[in-house]
């Protein structure tokens, strides 16, 4: 009977903690889409959301574009997973349209867990605009850790930019308008002075 007991207690603490382990945090971009002009530069934020009772100690991640539309410039860290301003092991590798970013903390457990917010960005990325088109940003995460560098589940969530033609400036068109304009009627009297003549 007490043997029985004690498995029965043993599955369910066993479910309870595995039940605890499963997270709702997600990682996404910030804005999740958007639309510029060819020729604009653009700026993408990289966030983490409901961490929960876990503190995030490291992360490596990768993050696919099309680089027919987009030219990547610069990854900029976040400073989540430095919190008490001891520094973390950073960086970020790009081929073709692939980014591998990571980092870890330097920070103490107790420091990530007081310290850490349950949202807050990751980094945020720049790009500048080659051609008109949309492309997808796609991420796949390769690692999350906790604090004491347990795995944490998290999901991805894509995003998209949107490149459209440049818009001609109103005063430009206005512009550019009126002087059509001009020709058109200095070409018609010219053409009524020779037909006339």
């Amino acid at each position: 009977m007490i043997k029985r007991i004690s498995i029965v207690l043993f599955v369910l603490c066993a479910f309870s903690m595995q039940s605890t382990q499963i997270q709702a945090s997600l990682i996404s971009f910030d804005p999740s889409s958007q639309s510029v002009e060819l020729g604009d530069s653009v700026s993408v934020d990289l966030r983490i959301s409901g961490l929960g009772d876990d503190s995030l100690g490291a992360f490596d991640i990768n993050i696919a574009f099309d680089d027919s539309i987009l030219d990547f410039q610069s990854f900029t860290f976040g400073t989540g997973l430095d919190v008490s301003g001891f520094g973390s092991v950073n960086g970020f590798a790009v081929a073709g349209g692939d980014i591998n970013i990571f980092e870890i903390s330097l920070d103490s457990p107790s420091d990530l867990n007081t310290f850490q917010p349950n949202d807050f960005v990751l980094g945020s990325f720049t790009f500048d605009t080659l051609s008109i088109g949309t492309s997808t940003l796609d991420l796949t995460i390769n690692a999350l850790s906790d604090e004491f560098g347990f795995l944490l589940e998290a999901g991805a969530a894509s995003g998209s930019i949107k490149v459209a033609a440049a818009s001609v400036p109103a005063p430009a068109a206005l512009w550019l308008f009126g002087t059509g304009l001009i020709g058109l009627i200095g070409f018609s009297r010219r053409r009524k002075t020779f037909v006339g003549g």
